[in-house]
């Protein structure tokens, strides 16, 4: 073991850390967008509504089988090489569990959901969980030497083979099994491009010593995620059993768009901002300022882009799905304001509630957004499958500043504060929005136009928005360029 100290990267190993998993991640993205059209002419609404339920199990497991632990791993600094190993076998053997309980769930989930066709998917989808257990430890290894361009490889080769499969296995004919075999195919791939990458090699050792911390760690956040997991998969679930299969197949149709902000660019700055937290979490004036500048970055990103593809959500859904697809432009107008100001405010406050060990905020602040979900989705279903997506928006306008209130307790931010990170790109927004409505309004050209007239002002809101507020926005960078704390290395097993 090597005792020196490893001096966390400065500004520009940041950029290429986030630049490299957003590239990553925009890459995934963006294929997954353009095999949809092949996708949703070949498969039916049904099999999309069917492998949301199926997904919403096996994210209850994943959830389950990782418990928080992997992320425990990183954020210490003492740990050993028995510590890891020992960690290590237990997310295996819960992986192993989770493997179990969902392949024995499977016919009860067939039986709850009236359809018998979720037994053979739920039994070949059972695997992914171990999946993820096995590369769990090896992947926090990876991430705490914030080898991020390494991650980045692995997930664009895991998703080019899966979107292989799904195209070939589509135009086959094989229906949902196309679907089914890009999600094994995309965990199994990512497992073992995840053992390549890591130095972290488990020893045939298991101690109870030093489990504690972990365990403690592991309680409150799986608790969170698990109660996070059934607030995303809840609206699954119940239109399910309200409204039926085919207002389910555009509700998981419109969940693929949805999740793009916070898969494509919240989570992997989330994922580099909890390592720099952690390495911070002394100093609450730093901690303040990453918060800060992370939500002022995502705002730039995020709110020009996406309010142009819910102005012009018709013609963008037709032209990449079919006019069969239309209701989900409705859906996806409704509900994206909200994830947006989910990704850029909560996501980040999480990553503080774990760096600075307060779990029990993070486990409080899932208890109530599950509640709230699941009061606001039985009002919603009571009206219309459009009721359903304005409740997305409507549960952030109130958690966010519950999260915010809680946030101001262990550092110095302000609503005020808050607020104006996203008052630049939010003004930019109402800007091209207003600017395609005009040119909606004035002419009548084909959808595809306005596809590349909606996508250039989005890109341009960008820019404007990077423009007018150049300032705060290299301050925002600036914010990366060192922390204040050291990480002594991973301690590896060979």
């Amino acid at each position: 073991m090597n005792g020196s100290e490893v001096s966390p990267p400065g500004l520009k190993n940041f950029i290429i850390s986030v630049g490299a998993l957003i590239s990553a991640r925009g890459f995934v993205a963006v294929s997954q967008i353009l095999v949809l059209p092949i996708l949703a002419r070949q498969l039916s609404v049904e099999d999309f509504g069917l492998m949301g339920l199926a997904m919403t199990l096996v994210i209850f497991a994943n959830t389950l089988s990782d418990g928080g632990m992997g992320r425990s791993l990183i954020r210490r600094e003492d740990a050993d090489e028995v510590e890891w190993a020992s960690v290590n076998w237990l997310m295996i053997g819960a992986g192993v569990a989770c493997t179990v309980f969902v392949a024995a769930l499977s016919p009860l989930a067939a039986s709850y959901f009236d359809s018998d066709r979720l037994v053979p998917v739920l039994l070949v989808m059972s695997v992914i969980p171990l999946f993820y257990a096995l590369s769990a430890a090896p992947n926090a290894e990876v991430e705490r030497r914030e080898n991020y361009s390494g991650i980045a490889k692995v997930q664009v080769l895991a998703t080019i083979s899966g979107l292989v499969f799904a195209v070939s296995a589509a135009l086959l004919g094989l229906g949902i099994w196309a679907l089914v075999g890009q999600q094994v195919l995309l965990a199994a791939v990512r497992m073992v491009g995840i053992f390549k990458l890591s130095h972290f090699r488990p020893s045939l050792t298991f101690s109870t010593y030093g489990l504690r911390p972990h365990l403690i760690y592991a309680r409150d956040t799986l608790a969170s995620a698990f109660l996070i997991v059934i607030r995303q998969q809840l609206p699954v679930m119940m239109i399910s059993r309200v409204l039926g299969q085919i207002p389910l197949g555009y509700f998981a149709m419109t969940q693929r768009f949805n999740r793009l902000p916070q898969f494509g660019l919240a989570g992997p700055m989330s994922s580099v901002i909890y390592v720099r937290m952690s390495k911070a979490q002394k100093s609450p004036e730093k901690l303040r300022d990453i918060y800060y500048a992370g939500m002022r970055l995502l705002a730039v990103l995020l709110i020009p882009t996406t309010t142009m593809i819910a102005v012009a959500g018709t013609p963008i859904f037709s032209v990449l799905l079919s006019p069969e697809w239309k209701p989900v432009a409705i859906l996806f107008a409704l509900s994206i304001a909200g994830l947006v100001l989910e990704a850029i405010a909560i996501f980040f406050m999480h990553a503080l509630f774990r760096a600075v060990s307060r779990t029990d905020l993070l486990l409080r602040t899932s208890i109530e957004g599950v509640i709230l979900r699941l009061v606001m989705m039985w009002i919603s279903l009571q009206f219309s499958l459009e009721a359903v997506a304005m409740s997305f928006t409507l549960w952030s306008l109130v958690m966010v500043p519950r999260h915010w209130q809680l946030g101001a307790r262990l550092i110095p931010i302000t609503l005020s504060g808050c607020l104006n990170q996203l008052l630049p790109a939010s003004i930019v927004a109402c800007i091209v929005a207003l600017v395609y409505a005009l040119v909606d309004h004035l002419t009548e050209l084909p959808d595809l136009a306005y596809v590349a007239i909606s996508a250039s002002l989005g890109l341009a809101g960008v820019g404007l928005t990077v423009l007018i507020d150049n300032q705060n926005s290299k301050s925002a960078l600036n914010v990366f360029r060192t922390t204040s704390q050291t990480l002594s290395p991973t301690v590896i097993g060979r």
